[in-house]
């Protein structure tokens, strides 16, 4: 059994080696390296933490299933976020087509009764006052990156979030790294319009 340090300088693409030969440990080192990535990568898209958990969970299970289909001489992040990008899409086109209704939410609250006003602002400190304006400047962020067409949305979380190489996101997303460099300009566009 190898130490933590040594799984942690092993590459994903050897550690998916060893798997593919049978060590039931190499893909546990991956899942343990990838579980919590995967999870913040659906969360960006779901905002639903249980939904999140589960769509890694079958990220991870489809890694797993096939194993023998990943060729070790290509990098292994951009494929298993290609596999975590497409179990997200088809969940988002699924929603669209079968909405529900949650009985676990709360009906929400109409947006004019979460709004302060200017007196009641004033009564806060200054510093409730800061961090009511950066979490509403985040916000505003979150909902302009949720507001771009979903392309865009998948370029821009696997580069800004997960610090993939325009080269990784063609990968992981199956297309071009001119399309990749197009997406980003575009979102980078978009997010600037929303956010003016």
């Amino acid at each position: 059994m190898e130490t933590l340090s040594e799984q942690l300088a092993e590459s994903d693409e050897s550690l998916m080696r060893r798997f593919q030969a049978g060590d039931e440990d190499a893909f546990a080192a991956l899942f343990d390296r990838y579980a919590a990535h995967l999870v913040n990568f659906a969360w960006r898209f779901l905002g639903n933490q249980n939904e999140s958990e589960d769509l890694a969970q079958e990220a991870l299970l489809r890694v797993y299933k096939s194993k023998s289909r990943y060729d070790p001489s290509r990098p292994f992040k951009p494929w298993i976020f290609s596999i975590a990008a497409r179990i997200v899409s088809n969940s988002l086109r699924s929603k669209r087509r079968h909405p529900l209704l949650s009985l676990d939410q709360p009906p929400q609250a109409n947006s004019g009764d979460t709004i302060l006003n200017s007196a009641e602002l004033s009564i806060v400190s200054s510093e409730f006052a800061e961090a009511f304006e950066r979490n509403e400047a985040v916000e505003a962020v979150k909902k302009a990156i949720a507001d771009l067409p979903q392309d865009q949305r998948i370029a821009v979380s696997l580069a800004r979030f997960e610090d993939m190489s325009y080269e990784e996101i063609a990968e992981a997303m199956d297309t071009t790294l001119p399309a990749v460099k197009s997406l980003l300009f575009r979102a980078r566009q978009n997010l600037k319009k929303f956010l003016s």
